[in-house]
């Protein structure tokens, strides 16, 4: 299991990050290495990495001399995953508001042979704990909206932890720089016919030490993500018509 953290800026926490998911990384009951992305981070985030890849046996540090976006980091983290080997991906926060422990949720997903698992906020034992309540509720009534959209069953379409199998992350010809290259991602799974799962899990907020989120909350942001689902409803309902013109 490759477990990918994209870092940007996070010299404030990035070592404690590390050094939580490195710890479950070494339990996982197979092969886990810990692949920090530093997406041209302007601060000492870079220097850490490279410092803490000395003395933590399962992290290896990837470095983007420029700022290339989330989506972009996730892509080099998949992509240094498939050179080791690794048969599956994580894609997780860096700021510990995903759970670490949760990697071994997936992992027994992954055994199971799942190959596409998705962290949701809203099934049984999912919740989002010290979270804004504006954030809180623009995740609701965008993630409800696109999972009407996405008619998969999915209930968090734009959570950011998820998992697949590395060979299909480094297949999908995605574009997407920023944060809607989850539901571009998504969209592309649903197109190779694959079926997602979902697990439980449990949202946090950044800390107060930590730099504020670079994700907006904005109508603008809502329309980008919207666009996949959409592309997925339409392919959904061509794909109807045609069947029924046969």
């Amino acid at each position: 299991m490759g477990i990918v953290l994209p870092v940007y800026n996070e010299a404030a926490g990035i070592e404690r990050s590390l050094d939580a998911v490195a710890e479950v990384a070494r339990r996982y009951p197979a092969t886990a290495r810990v692949i920090a992305v530093d997406d041209g981070s302007a601060d000492d985030s870079g220097a850490i990495l490279e410092r803490a890849a000395q003395r933590i046996d399962v992290l290896e540090a990837v470095r983007h001399e420029a700022n290339a976006g989330y989506g972009a980091a996730l892509r080099t983290g998949a992509r240094r995953a498939g050179e080791l080997g690794l048969e599956y991906v994580t894609f997780m926060d860096s700021d510990l508001t995903n759970p670490p422990e949760d990697v071994l949720k997936i992992g027994a997903l992954a055994a199971q042979g799942h190959e596409y698992i998705k962290a949701s906020r809203f099934i049984a034992g999912g919740r989002m704990d010290g979270v804004p309540l504006r954030r809180s509720a623009f995740s609701r009534t965008g993630n409800a909206v696109a999972a009407r959209l996405f008619g998969t069953g999915i209930t968090d379409p734009t959570n950011g932890f998820r998992a697949m199998r590395t060979e299909l992350a480094t297949r999908f010809p995605q574009t997407e720089r920023g944060f809607a290259s989850i539901v571009e991602e998504l969209d592309w799974v649903l197109r190779a016919g694959i079926t997602p799962v979902e697990f439980p899990t449990v949202l946090t907020s950044r800390t107060a030490d930590q730099r504020a989120t670079s994700f907006g909350y904005t109508p603008r942001v809502l329309a980008t993500y919207l666009r996949y689902p959409l592309r997925t409803r339409a392919q959904r309902v061509r794909e109807s018509v045609n069947s029924h013109l046969r």
